[in-house]
């Protein structure tokens, strides 16, 4: 009698993020896959794709493509994607927080700011991820996060899940590709080393107001905040913009490096992160200073090279915080290491 080979089980990587706008977590996503499939020999890995992800994802070297469906959204995600790790027996990888309900998974939770600040979202979103959340923690085989911050939030809100979770974090080095345009403060009308910088954004943990309370504190400061903002938003939210604050719009990886390395200090002085790369993004294009919120996720992967300050109070004197920080914490953190881990889990499944 013939002894059966045990088939290896395959591992379907959800591809949805490639059809979306890059934030955080399709950024992880994007660095996470790309080195995986540098280390991922003897597994059977196949990234399934929306047609418009598709269109956009880069051809790997050991991961395989798959392409079904039209868009990346929840429904193909809920529906198409779902059937297709079903139909051949495989388990999804899932690296933007959510996940289909019904397969079995492998699934990175970035943070729980749904239920730590539920006043940042609608009543629907709410329900939603709430469905979502506690389906994932029921289900999953394996759950990753990105800090041992974000680790303790979800025992905190889920503490009888019986799935282990695994802290692979984020990293940096896909900045360090970037080429840096130094002309970038002259092309936004600013002085070298004499401007404030962030990367913002309307959401309400992202503290937007901080940097409008402090400015109006520190009339003679220049503050410049590029991201998905426009005057006319302010306007339409009866919101004062001060006149020491620019609001640069979209600005590219090239500019935006080049405006981090000239800046007087970079800020970050959010309310709720599950890790948060944009000071990592800073120091590592030559930033002097980073400013960031006093909170314990951003001790964790900062330590000793930031300043820190309460996300509650306005500052009055912001110059006389920008003093320079050292960027040890850089070497903590890798794309490659944390492929690695990820490694470890799909080995372990």
């Amino acid at each position: 009698m013939k002894q059966e080979t045990k088939r290896a089980t395959q591992i379907f990587i959800n591809g949805k993020f490639w059809g979306q706008r890059v934030t955080g977590v399709q950024r992880y996503a994007r660095e996470i896959v790309a080195e995986l499939d540098k280390v991922c020999q003897g597994l059977d890995v196949t990234i399934v794709l929306p047609k418009d992800a598709a269109q956009v994802c880069p051809p790997y070297q050991n991961i395989k493509t798959a392409v079904c469906g039209k868009k990346s959204s929840t429904l193909w995600e809920q529906t198409t994607f779902a059937r297709y790790v079903r139909k051949h027996h495989g388990v999804s990888v899932n690296l933007c927080n959510a996940a289909p309900l019904f397969a079995p998974k492998i699934v990175c939770v970035h943070d729980m700011k749904a239920f730590a600040h539920p006043e940042y979202f609608t009543a629907t979103f709410r329900l939603w991820y709430h469905i979502l959340f506690r389906n994932i923690m029921k289900k999953a085989k394996a759950i990753l996060t990105v800090s041992e911050f974000s680790k303790r939030e979800i025992l905190k809100y889920f503490p009888k899940m019986k799935a282990e979770i695994y802290v692979a974090e984020n990293a940096w080095q896909h900045f360090a590709r970037t080429e840096k345009n130094d002309a970038a403060p002259e092309k936004y009308g600013l002085k070298p080393q004499e401007y404030f910088f962030a990367l913002s954004s309307l959401e309400p943990n992202k503290n937007l107001k901080w940097i409008i309370g402090t400015a109006q504190n520190a009339p003679n400061e220049v503050f410049a905040v590029a991201g998905g903002l426009n005057s006319r938003v302010f306007a339409e939210k009866k919101t004062e913009l001060p006149p020491n604050v620019k609001l640069l719009g979209y600005v590219s990886d090239e500019d935006s490096a080049g405006l981090m390395q000239n800046c007087k200090a970079f800020l970050f002085v959010t309310f709720y992160e599950g890790f948060g790369i944009p000071p990592l993004e800073a120091l590592s294009a030559g930033a002097k200073c980073v400013i960031v919120s006093d909170t314990e996720v951003m001790h964790e992967v900062l330590g000793e090279n930031a300043v820190y300050v309460s996300p509650q109070e306005y500052c009055r004197e912001p110059g006389a915080l920008a003093v320079p920080v050292g960027n040890a914490c850089l070497e903590k953190y890798s794309w490659e290491r944390s492929a690695q881990k990820l490694l470890e889990v799909l080995k372990k499944v």
